[in-house]
Protein backbone atom coordinates (compact mmCIF):
# COMPACT_ATOMS: atom_id res chain seq x y z
CA UNK A 1 0.00 0.00 0.00
CA UNK A 2 2.90 2.32 0.77
CA UNK A 3 4.38 1.78 -2.69
CA UNK A 4 1.05 2.65 -4.33
CA UNK A 5 0.90 5.89 -2.34
CA UNK A 6 4.47 6.72 -3.37
CA UNK A 7 3.61 5.99 -7.01
CA UNK A 8 0.56 8.25 -6.85
CA UNK A 9 2.64 11.00 -5.19
CA UNK A 10 5.32 10.77 -7.91
CA UNK A 11 2.73 10.85 -10.68
CA UNK A 12 0.93 13.82 -9.15
CA UNK A 13 4.17 15.72 -8.65
CA UNK A 14 5.29 15.08 -12.25
CA UNK A 15 1.93 16.24 -13.56
CA UNK A 16 1.36 19.23 -11.29
CA UNK A 17 4.92 20.41 -10.54
CA UNK A 18 7.24 18.94 -13.16
CA UNK A 19 10.24 21.19 -12.44
CA UNK A 20 10.16 20.30 -8.74
CA UNK A 21 9.71 16.60 -9.56
CA UNK A 22 12.72 16.68 -11.90
CA UNK A 23 14.86 18.27 -9.18
CA UNK A 24 13.93 15.41 -6.84
CA UNK A 25 14.73 12.87 -9.56
CA UNK A 26 18.07 14.56 -10.26
CA UNK A 27 19.07 14.30 -6.60
CA UNK A 28 18.97 10.60 -6.17
CA UNK A 29 16.83 8.45 -8.43
CA UNK A 30 18.39 5.51 -10.22
CA UNK A 31 17.18 3.63 -13.25
CA UNK A 32 16.49 0.50 -11.21
CA UNK A 33 14.38 2.39 -8.70
CA UNK A 34 12.49 4.17 -11.47
CA UNK A 35 11.76 0.91 -13.27
CA UNK A 36 10.69 -1.01 -10.13
CA UNK A 37 8.78 1.73 -8.36
CA UNK A 38 7.42 3.88 -11.19
CA UNK A 39 7.45 2.69 -14.78
CA UNK A 40 6.69 -1.03 -14.48
CA UNK A 41 3.95 -0.54 -11.85
CA UNK A 42 2.36 2.19 -13.97
CA UNK A 43 2.50 -0.04 -17.07
CA UNK A 44 1.05 -2.94 -15.06
CA UNK A 45 -1.72 -0.76 -13.66
CA UNK A 46 -2.53 0.51 -17.14
CA UNK A 47 -2.67 -3.06 -18.46
CA UNK A 48 -4.94 -4.22 -15.61
CA UNK A 49 -7.30 -1.28 -16.07
CA UNK A 50 -7.36 -1.80 -19.85
CA UNK A 51 -8.08 -5.51 -19.36
CA UNK A 52 -10.99 -4.70 -17.05
CA UNK A 53 -12.21 -2.09 -19.52
CA UNK A 54 -12.09 -4.56 -22.40
CA UNK A 55 -13.82 -7.37 -20.47
CA UNK A 56 -16.55 -5.18 -19.00
CA UNK A 57 -16.58 -2.63 -21.84
CA UNK A 58 -19.54 -0.35 -22.26
CA UNK A 59 -22.25 -0.98 -24.77
CA UNK A 60 -21.62 -4.36 -26.36
CA UNK A 61 -20.90 -6.21 -23.14
CA UNK A 62 -17.15 -6.23 -23.63
CA UNK A 63 -14.85 -8.72 -25.30
CA UNK A 64 -14.16 -12.32 -24.59
CA UNK A 65 -11.15 -13.24 -22.47
CA UNK A 66 -8.66 -14.23 -25.16
CA UNK A 67 -8.93 -11.10 -27.39
CA UNK A 68 -8.74 -8.92 -24.28
CA UNK A 69 -5.58 -10.72 -23.13
CA UNK A 70 -3.98 -10.33 -26.55
CA UNK A 71 -4.75 -6.60 -26.63
CA UNK A 72 -3.36 -6.09 -23.14
CA UNK A 73 -0.21 -8.06 -24.01
CA UNK A 74 0.24 -5.83 -27.07
CA UNK A 75 -0.23 -2.77 -24.85
CA UNK A 76 2.37 -3.96 -22.32
CA UNK A 77 4.88 -4.83 -25.04
CA UNK A 78 4.26 -1.47 -26.73
CA UNK A 79 4.99 0.55 -23.59
CA UNK A 80 8.09 -1.40 -22.63
CA UNK A 81 9.49 -1.13 -26.16
CA UNK A 82 8.61 2.57 -26.28
CA UNK A 83 10.59 3.15 -23.09
CA UNK A 84 13.70 1.46 -24.45
CA UNK A 85 13.45 3.08 -27.90
CA UNK A 86 13.05 6.54 -26.38
CA UNK A 87 15.93 5.93 -23.95
CA UNK A 88 18.21 4.89 -26.82
CA UNK A 89 17.24 7.97 -28.83
CA UNK A 90 17.87 10.20 -25.81
CA UNK A 91 21.31 8.63 -25.27
CA UNK A 92 22.27 9.32 -28.87
CA UNK A 93 20.62 12.73 -29.07
CA UNK A 94 21.75 14.32 -25.81
CA UNK A 95 25.49 14.72 -26.61
CA UNK A 96 24.49 16.91 -29.58
CA UNK A 97 22.57 19.25 -27.31
CA UNK A 98 24.66 19.51 -24.17
CA UNK A 99 28.31 19.27 -23.17
CA UNK A 100 27.52 17.77 -19.76
CA UNK A 101 29.13 14.34 -19.39
CA UNK A 102 26.96 13.26 -16.47
CA UNK A 103 23.64 13.29 -18.32
CA UNK A 104 23.98 10.08 -20.34
CA UNK A 105 23.29 7.78 -17.36
CA UNK A 106 20.14 9.83 -16.77
CA UNK A 107 18.71 9.04 -20.22
CA UNK A 108 16.72 6.08 -18.90
CA UNK A 109 15.35 8.15 -16.02
CA UNK A 110 14.36 10.90 -18.41
CA UNK A 111 12.63 8.47 -20.80
CA UNK A 112 10.74 6.64 -18.05
CA UNK A 113 9.48 9.59 -16.07
CA UNK A 114 8.62 11.54 -19.24
CA UNK A 115 6.16 8.83 -20.26
CA UNK A 116 3.88 9.66 -17.31
CA UNK A 117 1.18 11.47 -19.31
CA UNK A 118 1.01 8.83 -22.04
CA UNK A 119 0.66 6.08 -19.42
CA UNK A 120 -1.90 8.00 -17.36
CA UNK A 121 -4.02 8.74 -20.39
CA UNK A 122 -3.93 5.14 -21.50
CA UNK A 123 -4.96 4.10 -18.01
CA UNK A 124 -7.90 6.51 -18.05
CA UNK A 125 -8.93 5.66 -21.60
CA UNK A 126 -8.96 1.97 -20.67
CA UNK A 127 -12.02 2.65 -18.54
CA UNK A 128 -13.45 5.61 -20.43
CA UNK A 129 -12.75 5.04 -24.15
CA UNK A 130 -15.23 7.73 -25.20
CA UNK A 131 -12.83 10.43 -24.01
CA UNK A 132 -10.25 9.63 -26.69
CA UNK A 133 -10.35 13.17 -28.18
CA UNK A 134 -9.61 14.72 -24.80
CA UNK A 135 -6.80 12.18 -24.39
CA UNK A 136 -5.24 13.22 -27.68
CA UNK A 137 -5.23 16.83 -26.62
CA UNK A 138 -3.94 16.10 -23.10
CA UNK A 139 -1.00 14.11 -24.48
CA UNK A 140 0.64 17.32 -25.51
CA UNK A 141 1.23 18.18 -21.84
CA UNK A 142 4.14 15.76 -22.30
CA UNK A 143 5.94 18.68 -23.97
CA UNK A 144 5.86 20.67 -20.69
CA UNK A 145 7.16 17.71 -18.68
CA UNK A 146 9.96 17.08 -21.19
CA UNK A 147 10.79 20.81 -21.35
CA UNK A 148 11.31 20.99 -17.59
CA UNK A 149 13.20 17.67 -17.53
CA UNK A 150 15.49 18.80 -20.33
CA UNK A 151 16.48 21.83 -18.26
CA UNK A 152 16.74 20.27 -14.82
CA UNK A 153 17.76 16.65 -15.37
CA UNK A 154 19.44 16.65 -18.78
CA UNK A 155 20.93 20.16 -18.44
CA UNK A 156 20.24 21.18 -22.02
CA UNK A 157 21.03 24.89 -22.49
CA UNK A 158 18.00 27.09 -23.04
CA UNK A 159 18.96 28.05 -26.60
CA UNK A 160 18.97 24.35 -27.62
CA UNK A 161 16.14 23.12 -25.43
CA UNK A 162 13.25 23.72 -27.84
CA UNK A 163 14.60 21.38 -30.54
CA UNK A 164 15.57 18.77 -27.98
CA UNK A 165 12.18 18.96 -26.29
CA UNK A 166 10.30 18.61 -29.55
CA UNK A 167 12.25 15.54 -30.68
CA UNK A 168 11.89 13.74 -27.35
CA UNK A 169 8.20 14.71 -27.00
CA UNK A 170 7.36 13.50 -30.49
CA UNK A 171 9.08 10.21 -29.73
CA UNK A 172 7.21 9.76 -26.43
CA UNK A 173 3.83 10.60 -27.96
CA UNK A 174 4.05 8.88 -31.34
CA UNK A 175 6.26 5.81 -30.82
CA UNK A 176 3.60 4.03 -28.72
CA UNK A 177 0.97 4.87 -31.34
CA UNK A 178 3.09 3.49 -34.18
CA UNK A 179 4.22 0.42 -32.23
CA UNK A 180 0.68 -0.24 -31.05
CA UNK A 181 -0.64 -0.16 -34.61
CA UNK A 182 2.12 -2.45 -35.88
CA UNK A 183 1.61 -4.90 -33.01
CA UNK A 184 -2.17 -4.86 -33.46
CA UNK A 185 -1.79 -5.77 -37.12
CA UNK A 186 0.70 -8.53 -36.27
CA UNK A 187 -1.49 -9.94 -33.51
CA UNK A 188 -4.72 -10.05 -35.53
CA UNK A 189 -4.36 -13.77 -36.27
CA UNK A 190 -3.36 -14.85 -32.76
Amino acid sequence: MMKLKKLVDEVLMLVTQPAKAWRIVARGATTGIMLRNFLYPLIALSCIINFIGKIFGSGSGGESLYPALVKVAVLCFTFICTYYIVAIVIKRLTPRYTTEETVLPKAHLFAGYSMVIVLLLDLCLGLFPNFRIIGWIAQFYTVKIVWDGAAVLMRVPEERRLGYTMIVSVMIIFVPIALGRIMSVLSVNL
